[in-house]
């Protein structure tokens, strides 16, 4: 698997090159929807302290992102496949996990609940192994700016990476063909601004634009020309606004916390809130965001000293 990273609001075919990330062809590419999501993996530990902690955690920071990757129509039926095959694989798992206590638990041979365990375990894993491993993108990690994926093509990694690099450099010009570095023809003229001189050719239509035309999603971006950057802004769909954000869930649980003897949330609200005030600090969140979290701790140590304090008073004589 080779690594690449997508800038944000960027995963859609207005800003990805048309290469399968699965075979690397160029021909017969089409984009096909995807949906991503991630959690930061120290979670895991969480999970072995409290579960509850973890599973609440889990679902508060894990990041989502949807848009749209280049794929064969071959490749993308082949992805799809292994992963409905992998989920159905996933139920026969539990069902077998199921049974094998039961036949253990019963005067069945030892044999067979041991058989039936053993199945549970190898049958995801063979359908892991076998169908989707190498078969399509995974995703490494979710953050403000990056999608971190893998995929299986190295030849459709090392393009895609190039890709979001263009913008820095021009790419060699023709001058046998009459090329400026640029790839515009020498003394073209910017399609909306007649006596202005184009200094690029739009990638996806080819039209030809000034500097005042050029519209960038990121400075190292290639430029679009404003036709095509109005289609992209039309076809890209915006994520709503959630109110469940890890602040908001932070102060809400510490608000529940105030409650005397909420001793399976206050632990959760006080672990939420530690991270959520941490993850502001060190990525730059909104002061808003710092002083939820601040706020939500104070509700939290509050509502465990009123929780002690009446334990206390209760358990005296």
């Amino acid at each position: 698997m080779h690594s690449i990273d997508i800038p944000a609001g960027e995963l859609n075919e207005f800003d990805l090159p048309p290469i399968c990330i699965v075979t690397g062809e160029r021909q017969g590419v089409v984009f096909k929807p995807v949906h991503f999501s991630w959690y930061p993996r120290w979670i895991g530990i969480l999970a072995i302290l409290n579960l509850l902690i973890a599973i609440i955690v889990a679902s508060v920071m894990t990041k989502r992102v949807k848009g749209t990757l280049p794929f064969t129509e071959e490749a993308w039926s082949r992805w799809r496949r292994g992963q409905v095959l992998m989920g159905v694989s996933v139920v026969v798992a539990i069902a077998l996990l199921i049974l094998s206590f039961s036949l253990l638990a019963s005067d069945a041979p030892e044999w067979q609940g041991l058989v039936a365990m053993a199945s549970s375990v190898a049958l995801p894993v063979l359908a892991w192994v076998f169908l989707l491993r190498n078969r399509g993108p995974q995703v490494r990690r979710i953050d403000k700016d990056t999608l971190s994926l893998a995929i299986p093509n190295g030849l459709a990694a090392h393009a895609i990476t190039s890709h979001f690099l263009t913008g820095l450099r021009a790419p060699a010009g023709d001058e046998a063909a009459g090329l400026d570095v640029n790839d515009a023809p020498a003394r073209a003229v910017c399609a909306r601004h007649e006596g202005i001189v184009a200094n690029h050719a739009c990638l996806r239509c080819g039209t030809f634009m000034c500097p005042r035309c050029e519209r960038r999603s990121r400075r190292e971006a290639m430029p679009m020309c404003p036709g095509c950057w109005e289609l992209r802004i039309r076809s890209i769909e915006k994520p709503p606004a959630s109110v469940f954000t890890a602040p908001n869930v932070g102060l809400q649980l510490a608000l529940v916390s105030l409650i005397p003897f909420c001793v399976i949330l206050q632990p959760v609200s006080l672990v939420l809130n530690v991270v959520n005030l941490v993850k502001a600090r060190r990525e730059g969140g909104s002061r808003a965001d710092q002083r939820k979290a601040i706020a939500s701790l104070i509700l939290t140590g509050l509502g465990t000293i009123l929780t002690v304090a009446l334990y206390v008073l209760g358990s005296q004589p």
